[in-house]
Order: structure tokens, then sequence, then C-alpha cells
């Protein structure tokens, strides 16, 4: 059965206080290479980062809220939220991949959702996680059923990586690729598949320094 979300503002001053500190704890710093996207208000938003860890969710969420206003949805595991139900509260809902009327289910609240410019929704391509370095990633196509009947619908590709240096904790990149309508991914999916590739490539290209601009301290 669905598992919807259900935005409550007392859940989200909490998760915002927990996971700060968390990211804090954990992380020496946070820190986007390129420019901020110039995501349109008037139209709702799809973010398709890549997968590759446990915090993968938490990158986007932390990310995205210094850059917009958009309430997040988050596409999660039905077995994963139900055992980790809190965060239905600040914006999860389910998939059960072994369930076709779930997935159908799935789809269908999806697009609801996206009918509203003030929704995001956190979909990741590859459909599960996968190690980071690998190449290609296995980019699935299922997306365009859950944006094809929103053409509206913006598609941002991002990409996050956990680098280890000379501090005892990691700091975490991440690099926006190219904004794209849903029409755009659906009419031609292997360029946007190639889209994704050439943003992580640039990402990996990057010899980066710690510096100025820790959105960990801002």
């Amino acid at each position: 059965m669905l598992i919807k979300a259900e935005h409550k503002k007392w859940a989200r001053s909490l998760y915002d206080f927990y996971i700060f500190r968390l990211l804090k704890k954990n992380f020496s710093g946070i820190y986007l290479l390129n420019d901020k996207p110039n995501i349109d208000d008037s139209r709702s938003l799809v973010i398709t980062p890549n997968h590759f860890s446990w915090w993968d969710g938490f990158f986007v969420d932390y990310v995205m809220k210094k850059f917009t206003d958009k309430k997040i949805h988050l596409l999660m595991l039905e077995e994963q939220l139900k055992k980790y139900w809190f965060f239905r509260k600040v914006g999860a809902y389910s998939i059960n991949h072994n369930n076709p009327k779930s997935i159908i289910e799935t789809i269908s609240y999806t697009q609801e959702i996206l009918k509203s410019p003030f929704n995001y929704v956190v979909f990741y391509p590859q459909g599960e996680i996968e190690p980071y370095d690998k190449r290609p990633l296995s980019i699935k196509e299922g997306i365009k059923k859950f944006i094809n009947t929103k053409p509206f619908t913006q598609v941002l590709i991002a990409a996050f990586k956990i680098i280890y240096g000379n501090e005892r904790k990691p700091f975490v990149i991440c690099r926006f690729g190219e904004l794209l309508s849903a029409g755009e991914v659906i009419e031609n999916f292997d360029h946007y598949n190639k889209l994704i590739h050439v943003n992580l490539k640039k990402l990996d290209e990057v010899q980066f320094v710690p510096g100025k601009n820790n959105l960990l301290q801002s």
C-alpha cells in the first residue's frame, strides 16, 4: 500500500536540527562547484542525483534548501519507509518494486505531486545504490513514466561525491548539470543519460581544495 508524504512543521524543525548536526559531525564541509541552478518557481521540479551511499538523500535536501523554497518529496523503498516512519513527516513516500499495483500508485501519486509548482521530487535514475566509480551507471528509463503527463516539469541533473583528504573527516562536493524539461527527457532519453555522465565526468576532473563557500558553515 502506498505510503504518502505528510509534511509536518514540527517534524521538519526536528529534522533540520538533527541533520545539520549529523552532517557537521561526519563531514568537514559541503561545497557546490558551479553556479546554483536557475530554477523556475512557476514549474515543478524533479532532481535526479547519482545514488552511491546512505547519505545521498540528506545531501540533496540540505543543498536544495539553500536554493529553493519548493517542498521536497523523496521516493523511498516501502520497507525502509515503514522502518524509518519519521521520514514520511518530512516528505518521503513509498514505492514497492515487487508489487506492480504499488508501482502504478506511486507513479500516479508522483504525477499529482508534480502538478504543483511548489513541489520537487528526488528521483534516483539508477533505481538502486551503485558504487560511485561505476561507469557507466545503470540509468533506467522508469523516470519517463513518472513525468510523462507533466511536460512543464523541470528535470535537474546533479552529482555528489565524498572525498577523503588530509583531514579526519571527508568533505562533499556537488555539481549541478543541465536543467531540462520533462519533454526533453522523454523525447531524447539517450541525451539525458549522456548529460548525467558528462556532469559526473566534470565532477571527477575537478582538483578541488576545500576553502570558502562551505555550505555547512552557512
